[in-house]
């Protein structure tokens, strides 16, 4: 794809992101995209409700190391941002209710801020394979909501959801906070007001 081209189609991507409910949607450069052990080391301690029982979260996905060998393969990357009207100094866990994520085709446009980015990363990653950038490939902020209940990897079932299940940014070791502000995007993970939750499509 030439690259004027390639340019053309990427700010069509953006449009069509913002038409599609994001609230930030831009073109940034993989080399902005800060990746850190550490970040992967959180979702252990404190130990998320959630490690080793999701298919797609950790310790049940690539290492961090073989991620950063496949991001230096991509030059450039789409950060999509959803604004979610939740007060997260709110620690009952109302917000994250399972019942209201349980699949995309019972979601609503009040079924949370998971299945809301969940849906645009998965919505502009199928547009960019469209549009020719045949190994885009997306990722979501949190756990992959689209079951109650995820099969858990003793069970040797498989992923129910297997073409809309994606791993999250951190579980494989992106630094969210520091690439938002490598890129000039805006990101608050503990306020009383609305919160920017972010996803991202590896675009070629």
């Amino acid at each position: 794809m030439a690259r004027r081209q390639r340019d053309k189609k990427m700010k069509q991507l953006v449009a069509a992101a913002k038409n599609l409910g994001a609230t930030e949607a831009k073109i940034v450069s993989t080399e902005d995209i800060a990746i850190d052990k550490r970040v992967r080391l959180k979702c252990a301690i404190p130990i998320c409700a959630d490690y080793g029982r999701h298919l797609l979260c950790p310790p049940n996905l690539m290492s961090v190391d073989e991620f950063s060998g496949i991001l230096r393969l991509y030059r450039k990357a789409i950060i999509l941002q959803v604004e979610a009207d939740v007060d997260s100094s709110d620690k009952s866990r109302r917000h994250l209710d399972k019942e209201v994520c349980k699949n995309l085709e019972r979601a609503t446009s009040t079924a949370g801020w998971e299945t809301e980015l969940h849906k645009l990363v998965n919505r502009i990653e199928t547009l960019a394979f469209k549009q020719g950038f045949y190994l885009a490939t997306g990722l979501i902020g949190g756990n992959c909501c689209l079951c109650r209940e995820c099969v858990t990897p003793q069970s040797g079932e498989l992923c129910r959801h297997p073409f809309e299940a994606r791993p999250s940014m951190e579980a494989l070791g992106i630094d969210v906070v520091k690439t938002c502000r490598k890129v000039g995007l805006q990101l608050t993970l503990s306020s009383r007001k609305k919160v920017r939750w972010t996803g991202l499509v590896l675009l070629d």
